[in-house]
């Protein structure tokens, strides 16, 4: 036995299987997920000639404006107790009026719903298409209400079926443009989009849209005549990927800039299609200097215990690379991974790591009580927990260096090496610790046994 878990969540949490996911999280549980409009941020935030406009209480617009770190320029139109009740139409139309005569120069206008416009019927596509008329420009519904999916990866897909059904395509047919890439499902954090693109020119090949790390509604429109589109978050930029195959005939290749072999391997496969065949031999001579400079750090990280914790896609290509730097991973989970997330780190991991899926935060404690792991890695709201509880955290998406690409890696296992050794942690003891926590946690489970056999349920 791993951890109890409650009866309710039975199959979420896998040793060996796929766990069960993409299941509405259970009422009363704090969850770690964001909403169907988190998700329609995190995609569509990087388009920077839109407006984007937040059509719900003044909060929603709040809780929207940072994405990945960084600080956006959002409208609202304050829905407050009179709009809910007698509606917010009249609202929404002036808002975006002045949005746009405050961005003139803005070559579209994002309107997303939120739960309170969802819930009183707004006809918000009807406005948006009145007022696209009267402005001469794009007005685009973002149908986004909270309630209106299981997790912000919802929101993803209605950010992406919004992209390609008012922007991607809209521009002149043409032939596609050689040497051309789109990348679907990166994010740009912390200069990861930068590190990708130069190996690219590496290989000679221009990015024309990325979404969703840097893209307007200009390169949007031409973005239907890339050579090739490389997806880099599966759960993100799968489904539009797939898409834009059957509409323009645009092939795609699911790769991953994150760890060593693999940013060799991804190279390896796009010179391949634009048949590049000198540049395996630059790959090979890149990847075994970026070995040599990532030594240093290895020694203090061999053998040591790592968990991880993400959104979603990069379970599978972040195990490789902390393997890579010669940890063993002892959990992975992530708080909105579908099936094709989960079996593509299961096929990287291997049976007997656990994978876990939209765990809550008694479930993440009773685990890193158990097993101390050397290292925690995951979102911000995870890292004070670990903190308390003495263990080394390393926030993912990053705050500090790009991770992307060959040197991406060095600066993962620089930033590794110096969390597991810094001198704080000597204070927790970590062995100690780990000795205790495992025989509470047996005790623990003796309780629960024990409270199972006397009232047929778990505490938990």
């Amino acid at each position: 036995m791993l951890i109890e878990t409650m009866p309710e969540r039975t199959g979420h949490l896998e040793p060996a299987n796929l766990p069960a996911c993409e299941r509405q999280t259970l009422p009363g549980v704090i969850s770690q997920r964001a909403c169907l409009l988190y998700g329609a941020r995190w995609m569509l935030a990087a388009i920077r000639d839109a407006v984007h406009l937040i059509h719900g209480p003044v909060g929603c617009a709040y809780y929207s404006q940072t994405v990945r770190q960084k600080n956006y320029k959002v409208f609202s139109t304050g829905l407050g107790e009179k709009e809910i009740i007698f509606g917010g139409g009249q609202k929404l139309e002036e808002a975006i009026r002045e949005a746009v005569s405050l961005y003139p120069r803005s070559s579209a206008v994002l309107v997303y719903t939120t739960c309170a416009a969802g819930l009183i019927g707004e006809d918000v596509e009807a406005i948006c298409k009145q007022a696209a008329a009267a402005l001469g420009l794009p007005v685009v519904p973002v149908n986004c209400p909270g309630f209106g999916g299981v997790s912000q990866g919802n929101g993803h897909d209605v950010a992406a079926a919004a992209l390609l059904e008012h922007f991607i395509g809209r521009g002149s047919a043409g032939t596609p443009l050689e040497n051309s890439v789109n990348i679907l499902g990166e994010f740009d954090v912390q200069g990861d989009l930068k590190e990708i693109e130069q190996l690219l020119q590496r290989l000679g090949l221009n990015i024309i849209c990325a979404v969703s790390g840097r893209a307007t509604v200009k390169n949007l429109a031409r973005a239907h005549r890339a050579r090739l589109n490389i997806v880099h978050c599966g759960r993100t930029g799968r489904w539009l990927a797939r898409r834009m195959e059957e509409r323009f005939g645009i092939p795609w290749q699911k790769v991953s800039f994150f760890g060593l072999d693999a940013t060799a391997a991804a190279l390896q496969a796009i010179a391949a299609f634009f048949n590049r065949p000198e540049a395996a031999a630059w790959v090979e001579k890149e990847a075994e200097a970026t070995r040599q400079r990532a030594l240093p750090y290895l020694g203090r990280l061999a053998g040591k215990r790592v968990a991880l914790f993400f959104g979603a896609s990069r379970m599978g290509s972040m195990a490789g690379a902390f393997r890579e730097l010669g940890m063993e991973v002892v959990l992975c989970g992530s708080q909105f991974g579908c099936q094709e997330d989960y079996t593509e780190s299961r096929r990287c991991l291997g049976r007997g790591t656990p994978l876990i899926d939209d765990a809550h935060q008694r479930e993440l404690e009773e685990f890193w009580h158990r097993y101390r792991p050397d290292l925690l890695v995951g979102g911000t709201r995870e890292r004070f927990v670990a903190h308390k509880m003495g263990i080394p955290f390393l926030v993912f998406p990053q705050e500090t260096s790009p991770y992307a690409g060959f040197n991406g890696f060095v600066h993962l296992a620089r930033e590794a090496a110096a969390l597991v050794g810094a001198p704080v942690w000597r204070l927790s003891n970590n062995e100690l610790l780990r000795e205790e926590g495992e025989e509470k946690m047996a005790e623990y489970v003796r309780y629960v046994e024990r409270g199972k056999k006397e009232n047929g349920r778990s505490s938990l």
